[in-house]
């Protein structure tokens, strides 16, 4: 492993003794280092918000006071707040990526400046790149961690009473602001409600897999993990297809702990003749498939880009909705599938399907409109230059407050 500065430990600890309001925020490194036990130890020396990148999720229990939420485009309100208004901000194995800062648009989900920026990493080149550093540290997530935790004034929750309280109203609000969603009746489903129904069946140390898209976000947003490695999705653009394979994999390195997939008709469907390898090896992953008949991040995008979609619902030449029968291909696999039919029978399949001890398979109808995450965030969507509404001023300006370097 490599070590860090001692000076570089030394002036990062002096900076954070006079920090106000310190946040945390990890990334993917913090993971990759197995440095979970000392990035708690850290925060809790400090008394400090953490929040997580997409990559950085099950860094730090999701049931911890000092955790935030996720930042970024999807983010959630909690954590995008709290992190855009920290003086001092130390990033660990997080490369600032658009998606995960929401396009270094200011205020949105940091602001540095005026905050301050204590960067630990790996790769020499990410230390600065995207936001400037007043701090670098070179070094492997987990002894920096370490240094950093013995070197910081430790504080108390007294210490930071008025900033812990801010940080719980926080949370709360986005905790009545989600059940809307996760405890809706609706038929079809939100993306929410069947993850908050997997939450109550799934073991604290079970696998969630999650696809691409809507499903990304929604599982980022909404489904509370507390292991290292308990959650794994696709990085970089996001491949779909990656999900149904990943999965298996997950299972086969872990044989004796819950597996779960989650994934859109769309993400399902790229690699789907990979049940087959799931029922020849009796390899007893659970797939819950969101059905909403199309690739619906995609038209998302295409509104908000274009103010049209085109393609991205699946329907027949008179326009009429199409849909794959997931449940019947399933089954021709050789899969145990069920086509969750109402609201009443939703959490039973779930419960059924995740303690089978075998390959299963739950088909949840998703409304095409509630089908995904909230946005709290900011992400760099160019308007055309042919619609010239003020959609195309409001662009320009809000593009203007990138803080990019």
């Amino acid at each position: 492993r490599v070590f860090p500065d001692p000076d570089a430990i030394e002036a990062a600890a002096r900076l954070l003794d006079g920090a106000e309001r310190p946040v945390i925020v990890i990334g993917g490194g913090v993971i990759s280092a197995e440095a979970a036990d000392e990035l708690l130890a850290f925060a809790e020396a400090l008394r400090a918000p953490v929040v997580t990148t997409w990559q950085g999720k099950s860094g730090i229990p999701e049931d911890h006071r000092l955790y935030a939420g996720p930042v970024g485009q999807t983010g959630t309100p909690s954590g995008n707040a709290i992190a855009a208004s920290a003086d001092v901000v130390v990033a660990v194995g997080c490369r600032f990526t658009d998606w995960s800062a929401s396009s270094w648009r200011k205020g949105v989900t940091f602001s540095l400046p005026p905050g301050k920026l204590i960067q630990i990493d790996i790769e020499p080149n990410e230390i600065g790149k995207n936001y400037p550093a007043e701090v670098g540290i070179l070094a492997d997530a987990k002894p920096a961690l370490a240094a950093l935790a013995a070197a910081v004034r430790r504080r108390s929750d007294a210490d930071r009473a008025s900033y812990l309280k801010e940080l719980d109203a926080g949370k709360a609000e986005w905790a009545t602001q989600l059940a809307s969603r996760a405890d809706s009746t609706d038929f079809p489903f939100t993306s929410q409600r069947p993850l908050r129904d997997l939450r109550r069946v799934l073991d604290r140390d079970g696998f969630v897999v999650a696809g691409s898209g809507n499903v990304q976000g929604a599982v980022k947003q909404a489904f509370p993990v507390y292991e290292p490695r308990t959650y794994l999705t696709s990085g970089g653009y996001s491949s779909m297809g990656w999900a149904v394979p990943a999965a298996i994999g997950v299972k086969l390195a872990n044989p004796d702990r819950q597996v779960v997939c989650i994934a859109g008709d769309g993400e399902f469907l790229m690699s789907v003749q990979e049940l087959a390898t799931c029922a020849q090896y009796d390899i007893p992953v659970c797939f819950i498939v969101q059905n909403n008949q199309g690739y619906m991040s995609i038209r998302g995008g295409q509104r908000k880009i274009m103010g049209r979609h085109v393609i991205s619902e699946f329907t027949k030449r008179d326009g009429s909705p199409y849909g794959v029968d997931v449940t019947a291909v399933a089954k021709g696999f050789g899969i145990d599938a069920v086509r969750v039919e109402s609201e009443a029978e939703l959490a039973p399949a779930l419960e059924r399907a995740v303690n089978s001890g075998a390959p299963s398979l739950v088909e949840v109808p998703t409304a095409r409109d509630a089908a995904g995450p909230w946005v709290p965030g900011w992400w760099d969507f160019p308007v055309p230059a042919y619609i010239t509404d003020e959609s195309q001023d409001a662009y320009w300006a809000e593009r203007a407050e990138e803080q990019h370097q």
